[in-house]
């Protein structure tokens, strides 16, 4: 799967999720802006395991983003995540997950393949260079690419 590709994924969603994880390194600045030039008018959440404050300095709107490790008290934004993908269920969903490896399994990569599994309108987009595997119950539904995802955001 190519940037295009997932650009094209992220135009046809309804709604965008977004997992940023532990992977994720270099010079993080120019990853962000592209992200949020990608979810631009794009009605989206971020869960992300890195920096809140480059996410917000790129533009990515504060309260459609939980930083559940970086801010474990932080149960507002944790709260409003969970609202947020109350209402993912039947929708045309694009799950988009960059990093993530087992760090924090419970936080992104597990609950989001769930969340795949039981939308079945919903697409699955794994970018990760040590971990690209998808689950066999998603697969259908989903792509990988084993690449570092900076690299592939920031050309």
């Amino acid at each position: 799967m190519t940037y295009e590709k997932i650009k094209e994924e992220i135009k046809d969603a309804s709604l965008v999720l977004v997992g940023l994880g532990e992977e994720l390194t270099g010079e993080l600045s120019g990853f962000y802006k592209e992200l949020a030039e990608l979810l631009k008018n794009k009605d989206y959440f971020i869960v992300t395991l890195k920096d809140r404050e480059g996410l917000e300095k790129a533009g990515l709107q504060k309260d459609q983003i939980t930083a559940p490790v970086e801010e474990p008290d932080n149960q507002e934004s944790w709260d409003q995540y969970l609202h947020w993908l109350s209402f993912t269920l039947n929708q045309k969903l694009c799950v988009l997950e960059l990093g993530v490896g087992f760090a924090h399994p419970n936080l992104i990569r597990f609950p989001f393949e769930k969340t795949v599994y039981f939308n079945k309108k919903a697409r699955y987009i794994r970018v990760s260079e040590k971990f690209p595997q998808l689950s066999a119950e998603i697969a259908d539904r989903g792509e990988t690419v084993k690449e570092d995802p900076v690299a592939l955001f920031v050309k």
